[in-house]
Protein backbone atom coordinates (compact mmCIF):
# COMPACT_ATOMS: atom_id res chain seq x y z
CA UNK A 1 0.00 0.00 0.00
CA UNK A 2 3.04 2.72 0.79
CA UNK A 3 4.07 1.96 -2.54
CA UNK A 4 1.28 2.36 -4.72
CA UNK A 5 0.90 5.82 -2.55
CA UNK A 6 4.48 6.76 -3.97
CA UNK A 7 3.64 5.81 -7.18
CA UNK A 8 0.52 7.88 -7.12
CA UNK A 9 2.49 10.81 -7.16
CA UNK A 10 3.54 10.22 -10.63
CA UNK A 11 -0.03 9.79 -11.96
CA UNK A 12 -0.97 12.92 -10.18
CA UNK A 13 1.30 14.48 -12.54
CA UNK A 14 3.99 15.31 -10.03
CA UNK A 15 7.68 14.69 -11.54
CA UNK A 16 10.31 13.16 -9.38
CA UNK A 17 14.43 12.87 -10.02
CA UNK A 18 15.01 9.27 -10.27
CA UNK A 19 17.08 9.46 -7.12
CA UNK A 20 15.07 11.16 -5.28
CA UNK A 21 12.09 8.58 -5.96
CA UNK A 22 14.68 5.58 -5.13
CA UNK A 23 15.29 7.28 -1.68
CA UNK A 24 11.79 7.73 -1.15
CA UNK A 25 11.19 4.52 -1.90
CA UNK A 26 14.08 2.76 -0.01
CA UNK A 27 12.88 4.88 3.54
CA UNK A 28 9.64 3.29 2.89
CA UNK A 29 10.64 -0.04 2.84
CA UNK A 30 12.98 0.81 5.78
CA UNK A 31 10.24 1.84 7.63
CA UNK A 32 8.22 -1.44 6.62
CA UNK A 33 10.56 -3.86 7.86
CA UNK A 34 10.84 -1.57 11.39
CA UNK A 35 7.24 -2.42 11.71
CA UNK A 36 7.78 -6.15 10.85
CA UNK A 37 10.15 -6.16 12.89
CA UNK A 38 8.62 -4.09 15.90
CA UNK A 39 5.18 -6.20 15.73
CA UNK A 40 7.50 -9.56 16.03
CA UNK A 41 9.57 -8.11 19.49
CA UNK A 42 6.02 -7.11 21.04
CA UNK A 43 4.49 -10.67 20.20
CA UNK A 44 7.99 -12.31 21.37
CA UNK A 45 7.60 -10.27 24.71
CA UNK A 46 3.89 -10.46 25.45
CA UNK A 47 5.08 -14.56 24.95
CA UNK A 48 7.37 -14.34 27.41
CA UNK A 49 5.28 -12.40 30.00
CA UNK A 50 2.47 -14.76 29.36
CA UNK A 51 4.83 -17.61 30.33
CA UNK A 52 6.49 -16.19 32.97
CA UNK A 53 3.06 -14.80 34.66
CA UNK A 54 2.24 -18.52 34.65
CA UNK A 55 5.45 -19.62 36.73
CA UNK A 56 4.87 -16.83 39.01
CA UNK A 57 0.97 -15.57 39.23
CA UNK A 58 1.23 -13.80 42.38
CA UNK A 59 4.81 -11.94 43.35
CA UNK A 60 5.74 -11.59 46.75
CA UNK A 61 5.68 -8.13 48.47
CA UNK A 62 9.64 -8.34 48.38
CA UNK A 63 9.55 -9.03 45.05
CA UNK A 64 7.24 -6.19 44.43
CA UNK A 65 9.20 -3.59 46.70
CA UNK A 66 12.10 -4.82 44.16
CA UNK A 67 10.53 -3.84 41.43
CA UNK A 68 9.45 -0.73 42.10
CA UNK A 69 13.06 0.15 44.20
CA UNK A 70 14.89 -0.70 40.27
CA UNK A 71 12.29 1.53 38.53
CA UNK A 72 12.97 4.68 40.93
CA UNK A 73 16.45 3.89 40.78
CA UNK A 74 16.41 3.42 36.57
CA UNK A 75 14.64 6.93 36.58
CA UNK A 76 17.44 8.76 38.99
CA UNK A 77 20.64 6.96 37.22
CA UNK A 78 19.08 8.73 33.80
CA UNK A 79 18.02 12.06 34.69
CA UNK A 80 20.69 13.97 32.93
CA UNK A 81 19.56 11.33 29.91
CA UNK A 82 15.90 11.90 30.18
CA UNK A 83 16.47 16.14 30.81
CA UNK A 84 18.63 15.58 27.16
CA UNK A 85 16.09 13.53 25.14
CA UNK A 86 13.38 15.70 26.19
CA UNK A 87 15.62 18.84 24.64
CA UNK A 88 15.93 16.99 21.55
CA UNK A 89 12.01 16.33 21.30
CA UNK A 90 11.03 19.64 21.79
CA UNK A 91 14.10 21.47 20.52
CA UNK A 92 13.32 23.69 23.96
CA UNK A 93 12.68 22.02 27.26
CA UNK A 94 14.02 23.55 30.19
CA UNK A 95 15.70 20.46 32.96
CA UNK A 96 14.29 21.73 35.96
CA UNK A 97 10.39 20.75 34.39
CA UNK A 98 11.80 17.28 33.46
CA UNK A 99 12.51 17.08 37.33
CA UNK A 100 9.31 18.48 38.13
CA UNK A 101 6.69 17.13 35.50
CA UNK A 102 8.43 14.04 34.21
CA UNK A 103 10.58 11.77 36.25
CA UNK A 104 10.14 13.84 39.94
CA UNK A 105 6.36 12.39 39.83
CA UNK A 106 7.55 8.51 38.91
CA UNK A 107 9.78 8.00 41.88
CA UNK A 108 7.14 10.32 44.29
CA UNK A 109 4.46 7.85 42.74
CA UNK A 110 7.08 4.80 43.48
CA UNK A 111 7.70 6.19 47.17
CA UNK A 112 4.00 6.14 47.74
CA UNK A 113 3.50 2.76 46.73
CA UNK A 114 6.66 1.30 48.16
CA UNK A 115 5.06 3.01 51.90
CA UNK A 116 2.02 1.79 50.99
CA UNK A 117 2.00 -1.56 49.83
CA UNK A 118 1.63 -3.86 52.50
CA UNK A 119 -1.36 -2.53 53.44
CA UNK A 120 -3.04 -2.28 50.05
CA UNK A 121 -1.76 -6.35 49.61
CA UNK A 122 -3.16 -7.00 53.08
CA UNK A 123 -6.75 -9.06 52.63
CA UNK A 124 -9.80 -7.11 53.87
CA UNK A 125 -12.16 -9.04 56.28
CA UNK A 126 -15.70 -8.61 55.69
CA UNK A 127 -18.21 -9.85 58.62
CA UNK A 128 -20.58 -12.01 57.16
CA UNK A 129 -23.44 -12.07 59.69
CA UNK A 130 -24.79 -14.32 62.41
CA UNK A 131 -26.55 -16.45 60.16
CA UNK A 132 -23.65 -17.98 58.88
CA UNK A 133 -21.61 -18.64 61.99
CA UNK A 134 -18.09 -18.56 62.32
CA UNK A 135 -17.45 -18.90 57.95
CA UNK A 136 -15.78 -15.50 57.15
CA UNK A 137 -15.38 -13.38 54.09
CA UNK A 138 -12.23 -11.71 52.53
CA UNK A 139 -11.64 -9.55 49.93
CA UNK A 140 -8.42 -9.78 48.05
CA UNK A 141 -6.50 -7.50 45.53
CA UNK A 142 -5.03 -10.20 42.37
CA UNK A 143 -2.84 -9.11 40.12
CA UNK A 144 -4.22 -9.12 36.46
CA UNK A 145 -1.35 -10.27 34.40
CA UNK A 146 0.02 -8.40 31.60
CA UNK A 147 -0.71 -4.92 31.30
CA UNK A 148 0.01 -2.73 28.35
CA UNK A 149 0.43 0.65 28.29
CA UNK A 150 0.71 3.56 24.99
CA UNK A 151 2.43 6.63 26.08
CA UNK A 152 1.68 10.09 24.78
CA UNK A 153 4.33 12.48 23.34
CA UNK A 154 3.31 15.26 25.49
CA UNK A 155 4.82 13.87 28.95
CA UNK A 156 6.83 10.82 27.10
CA UNK A 157 8.60 9.37 30.05
CA UNK A 158 6.04 10.24 33.31
CA UNK A 159 3.09 8.61 31.03
CA UNK A 160 5.21 6.02 30.42
CA UNK A 161 6.64 5.29 33.70
CA UNK A 162 4.44 6.34 36.26
CA UNK A 163 1.44 3.49 34.97
CA UNK A 164 4.56 1.11 35.82
CA UNK A 165 4.15 1.80 39.58
CA UNK A 166 1.07 1.10 39.69
CA UNK A 167 1.05 -2.30 37.36
CA UNK A 168 3.94 -3.05 39.03
CA UNK A 169 2.87 -3.08 42.65
CA UNK A 170 0.17 -4.70 41.88
CA UNK A 171 2.05 -7.48 40.57
CA UNK A 172 1.91 -7.07 37.26
CA UNK A 173 4.02 -7.51 33.99
CA UNK A 174 4.09 -4.53 31.61
CA UNK A 175 5.04 -3.49 27.93
CA UNK A 176 5.44 0.17 27.27
CA UNK A 177 4.95 1.68 23.75
CA UNK A 178 5.87 5.43 23.76
CA UNK A 179 4.94 7.56 21.36
CA UNK A 180 6.78 7.96 17.89
CA UNK A 181 6.17 11.88 18.08
CA UNK A 182 9.23 11.87 20.83
CA UNK A 183 11.59 10.06 19.36
CA UNK A 184 14.57 10.91 21.30
CA UNK A 185 12.85 10.08 24.41
CA UNK A 186 11.45 6.65 23.47
CA UNK A 187 14.86 5.58 22.62
CA UNK A 188 15.99 6.93 26.08
CA UNK A 189 13.23 5.59 27.78
CA UNK A 190 13.73 1.98 26.07
CA UNK A 191 17.91 1.51 26.28
CA UNK A 192 17.03 2.37 30.86
CA UNK A 193 14.32 0.37 30.92
CA UNK A 194 16.11 -2.74 29.05
CA UNK A 195 19.75 -1.83 31.39
CA UNK A 196 17.63 -1.92 34.62
CA UNK A 197 14.67 -4.85 34.01
CA UNK A 198 14.26 -8.40 32.85
CA UNK A 199 12.16 -8.12 29.88
CA UNK A 200 9.94 -10.84 31.80
CA UNK A 201 8.74 -8.17 34.19
CA UNK A 202 9.24 -4.93 31.93
CA UNK A 203 9.64 -4.11 28.36
CA UNK A 204 9.81 -1.72 25.63
CA UNK A 205 8.68 -1.57 22.04
CA UNK A 206 8.98 0.92 19.54
CA UNK A 207 7.15 2.20 16.41
CA UNK A 208 4.94 4.21 14.48
CA UNK A 209 0.61 3.70 14.02
CA UNK A 210 1.07 0.19 12.55
CA UNK A 211 2.62 -0.80 15.69
CA UNK A 212 0.07 1.37 18.18
CA UNK A 213 -3.01 -0.45 15.92
CA UNK A 214 -1.60 -3.68 16.74
CA UNK A 215 -0.86 -3.31 20.38
CA UNK A 216 -4.49 -2.47 20.90
CA UNK A 217 -5.71 -5.41 19.71
CA UNK A 218 -3.57 -7.17 21.77
CA UNK A 219 -5.19 -9.98 24.19
CA UNK A 220 -4.24 -8.13 27.68
CA UNK A 221 -5.31 -8.54 31.00
CA UNK A 222 -5.22 -4.30 31.15
CA UNK A 223 -4.51 -1.93 28.68
CA UNK A 224 -4.05 1.99 29.65
CA UNK A 225 -3.80 4.82 26.68
CA UNK A 226 -3.07 7.94 26.94
CA UNK A 227 -3.85 10.69 24.12
CA UNK A 228 -6.69 11.80 22.36
CA UNK A 229 -10.61 10.97 22.49
CA UNK A 230 -10.84 10.51 18.75
CA UNK A 231 -7.95 7.76 19.42
CA UNK A 232 -9.00 6.58 23.09
CA UNK A 233 -12.47 5.16 20.95
CA UNK A 234 -10.30 3.77 18.50
CA UNK A 235 -8.15 2.02 21.09
CA UNK A 236 -11.35 1.18 22.92
CA UNK A 237 -13.21 -0.55 20.22
CA UNK A 238 -9.70 -2.61 19.68
CA UNK A 239 -9.57 -4.08 22.76
CA UNK A 240 -13.16 -4.66 23.32
CA UNK A 241 -12.46 -7.75 20.61
CA UNK A 242 -10.81 -9.54 23.07
CA UNK A 243 -12.92 -7.98 26.44
CA UNK A 244 -9.80 -6.32 27.48
CA UNK A 245 -10.59 -4.06 30.29
CA UNK A 246 -9.10 -0.24 29.21
CA UNK A 247 -8.10 3.00 31.32
CA UNK A 248 -8.42 5.54 28.68
CA UNK A 249 -6.93 9.38 30.14
CA UNK A 250 -7.83 11.52 27.38
CA UNK A 251 -8.50 15.53 27.00
CA UNK A 252 -10.91 17.55 26.47
CA UNK A 253 -11.89 21.53 26.90
CA UNK A 254 -10.72 22.25 30.83
CA UNK A 255 -12.53 25.07 31.98
CA UNK A 256 -11.19 27.86 34.08
CA UNK A 257 -13.99 30.04 36.08
CA UNK A 258 -13.01 33.14 37.26
CA UNK A 259 -15.08 34.02 39.92
CA UNK A 260 -16.39 37.68 40.77
CA UNK A 261 -14.37 37.96 43.63
CA UNK A 262 -11.07 36.19 42.02
CA UNK A 263 -10.11 38.90 39.34
CA UNK A 264 -7.12 39.27 41.19
CA UNK A 265 -3.25 39.77 41.06
CA UNK A 266 -2.19 36.72 42.75
CA UNK A 267 -4.47 34.65 41.00
CA UNK A 268 -4.27 35.29 37.05
CA UNK A 269 -0.31 34.77 37.60
CA UNK A 270 -1.49 31.08 39.40
CA UNK A 271 -3.23 30.63 36.15
CA UNK A 272 -0.59 31.75 33.75
CA UNK A 273 1.78 29.66 35.43
CA UNK A 274 0.06 26.40 34.87
CA UNK A 275 -1.24 27.45 31.76
CA UNK A 276 2.47 28.24 29.74
CA UNK A 277 3.84 24.93 31.45
CA UNK A 278 5.42 23.46 28.95
CA UNK A 279 3.77 25.55 25.96
CA UNK A 280 0.57 24.58 27.44
CA UNK A 281 1.07 20.84 26.01
CA UNK A 282 -0.48 19.39 29.41
CA UNK A 283 -3.63 17.22 29.73
CA UNK A 284 -4.54 18.86 32.75
CA UNK A 285 -3.77 22.34 31.31
CA UNK A 286 -7.00 24.84 31.87
CA UNK A 287 -7.80 25.19 28.33
CA UNK A 288 -9.69 28.15 28.32
CA UNK A 289 -10.67 30.87 30.88
CA UNK A 290 -14.20 32.23 31.60
CA UNK A 291 -14.28 35.81 33.53
CA UNK A 292 -17.49 38.16 34.42
CA UNK A 293 -18.16 40.19 31.21
CA UNK A 294 -17.59 43.44 33.17
CA UNK A 295 -14.05 42.15 34.05
CA UNK A 296 -13.23 41.04 30.55
CA UNK A 297 -10.54 43.71 30.13
CA UNK A 298 -9.15 43.93 33.50
CA UNK A 299 -8.37 40.13 33.26
CA UNK A 300 -6.58 40.64 29.87
CA UNK A 301 -4.66 44.15 31.41
CA UNK A 302 -3.78 41.99 34.18
CA UNK A 303 -2.48 38.94 32.26
CA UNK A 304 -0.37 41.27 30.08
CA UNK A 305 1.05 43.24 33.04
CA UNK A 306 1.91 40.39 35.10
CA UNK A 307 3.71 38.33 31.70
CA UNK A 308 5.53 41.30 30.73
CA UNK A 309 7.12 41.46 34.14
CA UNK A 310 8.15 37.88 34.27
CA UNK A 311 9.29 37.86 30.18
CA UNK A 312 10.19 41.18 28.18
CA UNK A 313 11.17 38.79 25.80
CA UNK A 314 9.76 35.13 25.79
CA UNK A 315 10.58 33.80 22.58
CA UNK A 316 14.22 32.27 22.75
CA UNK A 317 14.20 32.52 26.92
CA UNK A 318 15.09 29.00 28.41
CA UNK A 319 11.60 28.80 30.55
CA UNK A 320 9.81 28.33 27.11
CA UNK A 321 8.73 25.31 25.54
CA UNK A 322 9.30 24.06 22.30
CA UNK A 323 5.54 23.30 20.50
CA UNK A 324 6.13 19.31 19.68
CA UNK A 325 6.90 19.23 15.34
CA UNK A 326 5.48 21.58 12.67
CA UNK A 327 1.70 20.07 12.40
CA UNK A 328 1.33 21.06 15.52
CA UNK A 329 3.31 24.46 15.50
CA UNK A 330 1.11 24.81 12.14
CA UNK A 331 -2.50 23.95 13.90
CA UNK A 332 -1.74 26.55 16.18
CA UNK A 333 -1.40 28.87 13.61
CA UNK A 334 -4.34 27.84 12.18
CA UNK A 335 -5.85 28.76 14.98
CA UNK A 336 -4.84 32.36 15.15
CA UNK A 337 -5.60 32.75 11.74
CA UNK A 338 -9.44 31.74 11.99
CA UNK A 339 -10.07 33.99 14.56
CA UNK A 340 -8.22 36.76 12.85
CA UNK A 341 -10.23 36.38 9.54
CA UNK A 342 -13.63 36.44 11.81
CA UNK A 343 -12.70 39.48 12.96
CA UNK A 344 -12.10 38.45 16.76
CA UNK A 345 -9.16 40.32 18.94
CA UNK A 346 -5.85 38.73 19.63
CA UNK A 347 -4.03 40.40 22.48
CA UNK A 348 -0.55 38.23 22.79
CA UNK A 349 0.77 39.08 26.32
CA UNK A 350 3.62 40.82 25.05
CA UNK A 351 5.38 41.33 22.45
CA UNK A 352 6.79 38.25 21.00
CA UNK A 353 5.18 36.51 17.78
CA UNK A 354 5.40 32.97 16.87
CA UNK A 355 8.74 31.59 16.10
CA UNK A 356 8.35 28.94 13.27
CA UNK A 357 12.17 27.98 13.26
CA UNK A 358 12.53 27.53 17.24
CA UNK A 359 8.70 25.98 17.42
CA UNK A 360 8.23 28.55 20.20
CA UNK A 361 5.17 30.38 20.50
CA UNK A 362 4.27 33.19 23.03
CA UNK A 363 0.63 33.05 24.92
CA UNK A 364 -1.81 34.72 22.88
CA UNK A 365 -5.74 35.49 24.46
CA UNK A 366 -8.44 35.13 22.10
CA UNK A 367 -10.92 37.86 23.40
CA UNK A 368 -14.74 36.47 23.55
CA UNK A 369 -14.36 34.19 20.58
CA UNK A 370 -17.47 32.54 18.78
CA UNK A 371 -18.17 29.37 20.30
CA UNK A 372 -17.77 27.93 16.61
CA UNK A 373 -14.14 29.26 16.18
CA UNK A 374 -12.11 26.00 16.60
CA UNK A 375 -9.96 27.19 19.60
CA UNK A 376 -13.58 26.62 21.61
CA UNK A 377 -14.29 23.26 19.70
CA UNK A 378 -10.72 21.64 19.96
CA UNK A 379 -8.42 21.12 22.72
CA UNK A 380 -5.78 23.78 21.75
CA UNK A 381 -2.78 22.12 23.46
CA UNK A 382 -0.78 25.18 23.07
CA UNK A 383 -0.75 28.78 24.18
CA UNK A 384 -3.66 29.96 22.77
CA UNK A 385 -5.86 30.79 24.99
CA UNK A 386 -9.23 31.84 24.80
CA UNK A 387 -10.91 34.51 26.76
CA UNK A 388 -15.06 34.09 27.61
CA UNK A 389 -17.17 36.37 29.42
CA UNK A 390 -20.10 35.33 31.20
CA UNK A 391 -23.00 36.63 32.68
CA UNK A 392 -23.44 35.02 35.66
CA UNK A 393 -21.79 31.68 37.69
CA UNK A 394 -25.22 30.05 36.94
CA UNK A 395 -25.12 30.38 33.00
CA UNK A 396 -21.19 29.70 33.31
CA UNK A 397 -21.57 26.42 34.89
CA UNK A 398 -24.49 25.61 32.57
CA UNK A 399 -22.11 26.40 30.11
CA UNK A 400 -19.60 23.84 31.00
CA UNK A 401 -21.95 21.40 31.54
CA UNK A 402 -23.65 21.81 27.75
CA UNK A 403 -20.34 20.20 26.68
CA UNK A 404 -18.36 17.24 26.38
CA UNK A 405 -16.81 16.39 30.07
CA UNK A 406 -13.50 17.59 30.04
CA UNK A 407 -10.32 16.20 32.37
CA UNK A 408 -10.07 18.96 34.77
CA UNK A 409 -12.23 21.85 35.69
CA UNK A 410 -11.02 25.27 37.66
CA UNK A 411 -12.34 27.58 40.06
CA UNK A 412 -10.58 30.62 41.04
CA UNK A 413 -12.78 32.02 44.19
CA UNK A 414 -12.41 33.26 48.05
CA UNK A 415 -16.76 31.75 48.13
CA UNK A 416 -16.20 28.14 49.94
CA UNK A 417 -19.83 27.49 48.97
CA UNK A 418 -19.76 28.82 45.47
CA UNK A 419 -16.10 26.21 45.02
CA UNK A 420 -18.22 23.44 46.67
CA UNK A 421 -21.05 23.92 44.17
CA UNK A 422 -18.60 24.11 41.57
CA UNK A 423 -16.27 21.04 42.58
CA UNK A 424 -19.60 18.65 42.80
CA UNK A 425 -21.72 19.80 40.04
CA UNK A 426 -18.98 20.05 36.89
CA UNK A 427 -18.93 16.70 35.61
CA UNK A 428 -15.05 16.08 35.01
CA UNK A 429 -12.40 13.81 35.76
CA UNK A 430 -11.03 15.87 38.19
CA UNK A 431 -11.34 19.53 39.55
CA UNK A 432 -8.87 22.58 41.69
CA UNK A 433 -9.95 25.24 43.80
CA UNK A 434 -7.38 28.07 43.20
CA UNK A 435 -5.02 26.14 41.77
CA UNK A 436 -5.23 24.72 37.91
CA UNK A 437 -3.78 21.47 37.47
CA UNK A 438 -2.01 20.02 40.72
CA UNK A 439 -5.08 17.41 41.22
CA UNK A 440 -3.14 15.23 38.50
CA UNK A 441 0.14 15.35 39.97
CA UNK A 442 -0.23 14.67 43.86
CA UNK A 443 0.62 10.86 44.62
CA UNK A 444 -1.89 10.67 46.82
CA UNK A 445 -4.63 11.54 45.15
CA UNK A 446 -6.17 9.14 42.06
CA UNK A 447 -6.05 10.63 38.71
CA UNK A 448 -8.49 9.79 35.78
CA UNK A 449 -11.36 11.27 33.42
CA UNK A 450 -14.66 11.39 33.20
CA UNK A 451 -16.89 10.49 29.98
CA UNK A 452 -15.86 11.59 27.07
CA UNK A 453 -11.91 12.97 28.74
CA UNK A 454 -11.59 9.14 29.82
CA UNK A 455 -12.59 5.87 32.10
CA UNK A 456 -10.68 4.23 34.95
CA UNK A 457 -7.57 5.74 37.17
CA UNK A 458 -4.41 5.28 38.07
CA UNK A 459 -2.49 6.72 41.25
CA UNK A 460 -2.67 6.12 45.10
CA UNK A 461 -4.61 3.51 46.27
CA UNK A 462 -7.51 3.12 43.73
CA UNK A 463 -4.72 3.31 40.86
CA UNK A 464 -3.30 -0.18 42.41
CA UNK A 465 -6.73 -1.12 42.45
CA UNK A 466 -7.56 -0.02 38.78
CA UNK A 467 -4.82 -2.70 37.89
CA UNK A 468 -5.74 -5.69 39.96
CA UNK A 469 -8.37 -8.21 40.07
CA UNK A 470 -10.91 -7.88 43.42
CA UNK A 471 -11.69 -11.34 44.35
CA UNK A 472 -14.62 -11.95 46.61
CA UNK A 473 -13.79 -15.15 48.90
CA UNK A 474 -16.25 -17.11 51.34
CA UNK A 475 -14.75 -19.59 53.83
CA UNK A 476 -17.95 -21.81 54.79
CA UNK A 477 -17.86 -23.13 58.39
CA UNK A 478 -20.11 -25.89 59.84
CA UNK A 479 -22.19 -23.81 62.34
CA UNK A 480 -23.60 -22.29 59.36
CA UNK A 481 -27.61 -21.97 59.91
CA UNK A 482 -27.43 -21.40 55.88
CA UNK A 483 -26.25 -24.47 55.23
CA UNK A 484 -28.68 -26.15 57.17
CA UNK A 485 -31.32 -24.21 55.88
CA UNK A 486 -30.42 -24.95 52.03
CA UNK A 487 -29.63 -28.88 52.75
CA UNK A 488 -31.85 -31.30 51.02
CA UNK A 489 -34.39 -31.92 51.32
CA UNK A 490 -36.42 -28.97 51.84
CA UNK A 491 -37.80 -28.46 55.16
CA UNK A 492 -39.66 -25.88 57.78
CA UNK A 493 -36.62 -24.33 58.31
CA UNK A 494 -35.93 -23.28 54.84
CA UNK A 495 -39.76 -21.88 55.06
CA UNK A 496 -39.28 -20.05 57.95
CA UNK A 497 -35.84 -18.73 56.35
CA UNK A 498 -37.58 -17.71 53.06
CA UNK A 499 -39.95 -15.25 54.89
CA UNK A 500 -37.76 -14.03 57.22
CA UNK A 501 -35.72 -12.52 54.06
CA UNK A 502 -38.37 -10.12 53.79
Amino acid sequence: MRFRYACGFARAGFLFDTDVIKTYVLIKLCMVEHDVRALSQLQQLFDMQRAALGREPVPSLETRLDRLQALRRMVIENRQNFRDALAADFGVHHPWLVDLMETGPVVGRVKYAEAHLKGWLAPQIVDLGGEHGSSRGEILQLPKGVCGNIAPWNFPIESALVMCADMLAAGNRVIVKPSELAPATAQAVAGAVAAAFDPEVLGVVQGGPDLAQAFAAMPWDHLTFTGSPRVGRMVAQAAAANLVPVTLELGGKNPALFAPDAVTHDLVRLFLSFRTLKAGQVCTSPDYVMVPEDQLERWAALACTIWREAYPAYVGHPDSTGIINDAHFGRLMSYLEEARGRGVRLVGLNDDVPDPARRQFPPILVIDPPSDLKCMTEETFGPVIPLVPYKTVDAAISRINAGLSPLGSYIATHDEALARRFVTHVRSGGSAVNNFGLQGGHVALPFGGFGNSGQGCHGAHEGFCNYTHTKSVFYGAADSIVHAVLAPPLSELTAMAANGVY
